[in-house]
């Protein structure tokens, strides 16, 4: 086995350098355009073809991705008008139910302090006339009393005794003589 030194193969000594590899000929060029188009059909059906199909099939998905972002955006401007819109609504029957409440409080307290007001009304109604009654009741003693001490006294500056219908005809007469 021959081996070739490194600078031999440079320097192109004995035709088998470098430069002889380079040194295209006139056939050589006519070999490659005819390897070139041979393999053409080959190298797009096998290599083109894949890479161009997946370049298509990746245009395709951010195509679909850039359609259903923009759907997705317009979908939540949707959900955001309609969430809003939600919101005054939400906003505006609270505001109706504390302006109801507010009514409905004031009426109430109409309602209990005229309950209050007729309550005590006749309280001072009933209490007059326990009143009213305690008096009629203590005159009726005291004349009641008033009588029978007036008999005592009558009975003992006359020192005779009255019998019980003497004493009842006295009393009812003292009180008609009172009456009028």
């Amino acid at each position: 086995m021959n081996y070739l030194s490194l600078s031999t193969v440079l320097s192109g000594e004995g035709g088998n350098g470098i430069a002889s590899l380079l040194d295209v000929g006139q056939s050589s060029m006519i070999w490659t355009v005819l390897i070139f188009v041979i393999a053409l059909p080959l190298m797009w059906k096998f290599v083109f073809g894949p890479i161009t199909k997946a370049l298509e099939t990746r245009e395709d998905q951010a195509r679909e991705a850039a359609a259903a972002a923009e759907a997705a955006r317009s979908e939540i401007e949707r959900m955001k008008a309609s969430i809003q819109e939600d919101l005054a609504d939400a906003r505006r029957e609270a505001a109706e139910q504390v302006k109801t409440a507010k009514v409905r409080a004031a009426d109430r307290e109409k309602e209990l302090l005229a309950s209050a007001k007729e309550e005590a009304a006749k309280e001072r109604a009933r209490a007059k006339a326990d009143i009213d009654q305690s008096l009629m009741t203590a005159r009726e003693v005291l004349r009641q009393e008033a009588v029978r001490l007036g008999i005592d006294v009558a009975q003992q500056v006359i020192s005779r005794e009255f019998s019980s219908s003497d004493q009842d005809r006295l009393v009812q007469d003292f009180q008609s003589k009172i009456e009028n």
